[in-house]
């Protein structure tokens, strides 16, 4: 190995930890070839700062049993804060992705962006006094994703996209980072997504997969060959704005400028003004049995008339599901993904509106790459903090640095060590 310094033999270490534990001393020398003295004085100095912990005893034939480490899930944690159009969202988390505390506080409508920040840094304060006894190793801020219901047509479309981001780099940052003496990061939206599945979610293992938004807006986070993609930009995954219905007689423009946008025919929005359209020409609905004309049209309310086989909300709710899969189906025959996932509320429609897209979906792309998964996040409000958190341990971890690590497997361990008892730990 190239660089053999103690720091570097000691992340190693750590991260070997991170990803094979529990694991035995034995077991990190027959992988790292380091002399034993060198790992038992870097488990040690680990010990010693609780980093890692001894957690328990494996067999190793004759009479003998090693001693597991792990790393220290309940000591080792971070902050995640994302963004609504109407909240901030903030998590604590172990290093495993365990949400040990979320949190909420909304903002407040043409809220100065000062007071703001000001309140968050008091939620933040709270959140270190209240996980005082734990070691909180960095505080990681969502870029905001740009939210189509925010859209001001008074400013261009840049504007209307970075509105939260200047502020966020120039005032809430430096605030945290006066408060908080650890590392504080921004990160951006378009990838978060995709390193919350990979690292803590349902796309662990995987090396190819797109997550898919479905909420007020039709977003992807795409991870290719390992690596999450942003873009020259900072702005890949705008899955939204695929053109499918250029020529339309009756496409209302999308708010980018262009006509046939599958967000302005298929987001939440779309979906809630055709039905309260259909519900004002006179529609038969059992919506109108329990919706409130006066008010906007939930998720839930949807949901109900679903359950209860309403036609009128089957058709809008299968037209929509029809057109996200075309254009789900565009970015699998474009990326070839192995796993699609899938978040957003509008996941909270239920089984039909699932199995609509899916079918959508399979029916529309090309059979060579209909090799591929598709899972529902178990994230939901949390997939955008929890993916900050995890970009906050993979430097505090050093992860890109020590990538070929998280390709190894058990397998691959159990090939490079010797008889059992051989070295002794």
């Amino acid at each position: 190995m190239p660089n053999q310094s103690h720091s570097h033999r000691k992340q190693l270490i750590l991260n070997m930890i991170n990803h094979l534990g529990p694991i035995s001393r034995t077991e990190l020398i027959a992988l790292t070839d380091y002399r034993p003295a060198t790992v038992g004085a870097i488990i040690k100095e680990l010990l010693e700062k609780q980093m890692i912990l001894e957690t328990g005893y494996q067999s190793a034939g004759h009479g003998r049993k090693r001693v597991m480490l792990e790393i220290n899930k309940n000591r080792l944690c971070a902050i995640g804060i994302s963004f609504t159009a109407k909240s901030v969202i903030y998590i604590v988390a172990q290093i495993n992705g365990n949400i040990l505390q979320k949190s909420e506080s909304p903002i407040r409508p043409s809220q100065a962006k000062a007071e703001l920040a000001k309140e968050i840094t008091a939620h933040v304060r709270q959140l270190l006094a209240a996980f005082d006894g734990k070691d909180i190793v960095g505080i990681g801020i969502c870029n905001p994703l740009y939210d189509p219901t925010s859209y001001q047509d008074n400013h261009s479309l840049s504007a209307n996209y970075t509105h939260f981001n200047d502020w966020i780099h120039d005032g809430l940052k430096p605030m945290l980072e006066a408060l908080f003496d650890g590392s504080v990061k921004t990160f951006s939206g378009v990838t978060l997504p995709a390193l919350a599945e990979h690292r803590f979610g349902v796309a662990k293992g995987a090396q190819n997969f797109i997550c898919v938004e479905l909420s007020n807006g039709i977003g992807a986070s795409i991870f290719c060959n390992g690596t999450a993609v942003a873009g020259a930009n900072g702005v890949a995954g705008e899955l939204g704005h695929t053109v499918i219905e250029y020529n339309s007689p009756v496409q209302k423009l999308c708010y980018c400028g262009k006509p046939g946008c599958v967000e302005s025919s298929t987001a939440y929005p779309a979906l809630a003004a055709d039905i309260k359209a259909a519900l004002d020409r006179g529609v038969f609905s059992v919506l109108n049995s329990y919706h409130d004309r006066a008010s906007e049209i939930t998720v839930q309310e949807i949901r109900r008339a679903l359950d209860e086989e309403d036609r009128m909300c089957m058709y809008y709710v299968k037209e929509a599901a029809v057109r996200l899969g075309v254009v789900i189906a565009n970015a699998v025959n474009l990326l070839n993904p192995e796993l699609i996932i899938l978040y957003g509320f509008m996941l909270e429609l239920g089984d039909y509106f699932l199995q609509q897209l899916e079918t959508s979906i399979r029916a529309n792309v090309l059979s060579l790459s209909g090799n591929f998964e598709i899972r529902r996040s178990v994230s939901l409000e949390t997939t955008m903090p929890l993916g900050a958190v995890a970009e906050i341990f993979s430097a505090y971890l050093k992860i890109d640095d020590y990538k070929w690590i998280y390709q190894l497997q058990r397998s691959d361990l159990e090939e490079k060590m010797e008889l059992p008892g051989s070295i002794p730990d």
